[in-house]
């Protein structure tokens, strides 16, 4: 059988599940200019990295928009800006 190519087919893989997810990571609360590590949770879908290579960096809160924040990490050389859920990041 041919191995299936969707959206979250390597991730089940690559990342291991951590169990239930505690109300405290979706009631915590970041400022703009605090340091974050981007920490997938496995168990939340909606709101993490596009990719696995931005997890376990650390990045800078510019600002929340809707429900997410949004978080500049460098990745080689350039800065880039992702939304991510604060179910998927930890303070630094």
């Amino acid at each position: 059988m041919k191995r299936s190519k969707g959206a979250h087919s390597k991730r089940s893989r690559n990342l291991r599940a951590k169990g239930r997810v505690a109300i405290t990571q979706f009631l915590q609360e970041f400022k703009a200019g605090d340091r974050v590590r981007i920490d997938v949770n496995t168990n939340v879908l909606r709101g993490r990295p596009t990719t696995l290579r931005f997890n376990r960096k650390t990045g800078l809160v510019l600002g929340k928009q809707g429900k997410a924040y949004c978080v500049r990490i460098q990745d080689g050389g350039k800065p880039k800006e992702m939304f991510i859920l604060n179910a998927h990041l930890v303070k630094v």
